[in-house]
């Protein structure tokens, strides 16, 4: 492990920062590439286009002012968990390899964090092209009411934004916008009910609790 010592002293403090956030992101990174292709991928991520065929929605919905919340642009979309892992591994190694260039400190933070940011769009795209390839048009959004969910991204509460689902549905894996009329945030690992839509690919949801409550 010498070796290891003196490449750590050598690289220096920022180095070091770098190095703490491309080495277990890039161990994060080979695990998701390994649980896509056995299958598992995807899912945590997947934003792709479910059709929904026509689905009412209230007069009063803020989603009618922007087609629906699945449609309308969101950062989540480019921010997304591989995304992220993404922008920390390569931009970590690119800011590293700088570095050992010997290129200054100011302008090897600059390329990784540009070489990040390439990445994270990249994996983006990724995943959108990824999702265009599966054949999702036999899914059919509508399927999915009643069925209970874990909520992913917070969704905020009254429907002042969207967050994102997962569960099963038509025995696939899938990530889904959705709503609440709670008057509270539903937070990640919550279990939900799907009781509606909103828009073309956009659940309107409630937590388990609710349903059990008014039981």
């Amino acid at each position: 492990m010498e070796w290891f010592v003196t490449w750590w002293q050598g690289i220096g403090l920022v180095g070091q920062v770098m190095a703490c956030a491309a080495i277990p992101m890039t161990v994060v990174m080979l695990l998701q590439l390994l649980l896509m292709i056995i299958g598992v991928g995807f899912g945590g991520d997947s934003d792709g286009d479910i059709d929904g065929d026509d689905v009412d929605v209230g007069a009063d919905n803020p989603a009618n002012e922007a087609g629906s919340y699945g449609n309308s642009p969101s950062i989540l979309r480019i921010f997304t968990i591989r995304g992220i892992v993404a922008f920390f591994a390569l931009g970590g190694w690119a800011g590293l390899a700088a570095l050992s260039a010997g290129i200054p400190i100011l302008w090897s933070i600059q390329i990784a964090v540009l070489c990040g940011a390439a990445a994270l769009l990249l994996a983006s795209v990724v995943i959108r092209l990824a999702l265009r390839m599966q054949d999702s048009g036999n899914i059919n959004i509508k399927n999915a009411l009643s069925l209970i969910g874990d909520v992913y991204i917070t969704i905020p509460p009254s429907r002042k934004n969207f967050g994102k689902v997962t569960m099963v549905l038509q025995e696939r894996f899938v990530e889904l916008d959705a709503v609440t009329d709670s008057e509270s945030e539903i937070r990640p690992n919550t279990k939900v009910e799907v009781i509606g839509f909103a828009g073309k690919d956009c659940l309107v949801v409630r937590p388990v609790s609710e349903q059990l409550k008014q039981t």
